[in-house]
């Protein structure tokens, strides 16, 4: 069992939050998986709350959705949307978060600027491997000609990327979680 301050579990619902909200911007990319700012979000997770509540703070959104909150991307909600197309990625932000969060608790890694940015990217390719394994579950193709169609995400994420690092490199000195 699990146990959490109130001001643990007031920072972990904030993500969770921050992802519902953003739920509705998202740019439709046809039979794939729209672009989202979930991510954004997910990076500022494992970042900010390291990989425990990190996840944990992941975890709460999915299980929002699953539920039939309308937290996913397009305000969609329900465990129909997990056994979509969408479902691997939305599985993949929680471990995208765990291995963001560890990297970053690596003490070399926490004090170089660029390393951090690797750790994005490393953790950003997670989710992308869980939403083609998904992806070529369900359409019964290879994985690797589904990855091969997520070009059109790499722009938008290089962006949530360097977004997500500048707000952390402003608040860094302010986080109270690295060890979590």
């Amino acid at each position: 069992m699990v146990k959490l301050s109130i001001k643990e579990i007031s920072i972990v619902a904030v993500f969770p939050a921050m992802m519902a909200a953003t739920a509705g911007i998202s740019i439709p990319m046809g039979s794939l998986p729209p672009i989202t700012l979930q991510t954004f979000f997910v990076f500022m997770a494992g970042l900010v709350l390291g990989p425990k509540l990190g996840s944990i703070s992941v975890f709460v959104y999915i299980l929002m959705g699953a539920i039939g909150l309308p937290v996913f991307s397009q305000f969609r909600g329900g465990f129909d949307v997990i056994m979509s197309g969408s479902g691997g990625f939305i599985i993949g932000f929680m471990f995208g978060a765990i291995v963001i969060g560890k990297m970053k608790n690596i003490k070399i890694i926490n004090k170089k600027n660029h390393y951090l940015f690797l750790v994005l990217l490393l953790g950003n390719g997670v989710i992308y491997m869980f939403g083609a394994a998904y992806i070529s579950f369900l359409l019964n193709v290879s994985i690797i000609s589904v990855l091969a169609t997520f070009s059109p995400y790499l722009l938008g994420d290089i962006i949530k990327i360097l977004g997500a690092l500048y707000v952390y490199f402003r608040i860094r000195e302010y986080n109270t979680y690295e060890g979590r």
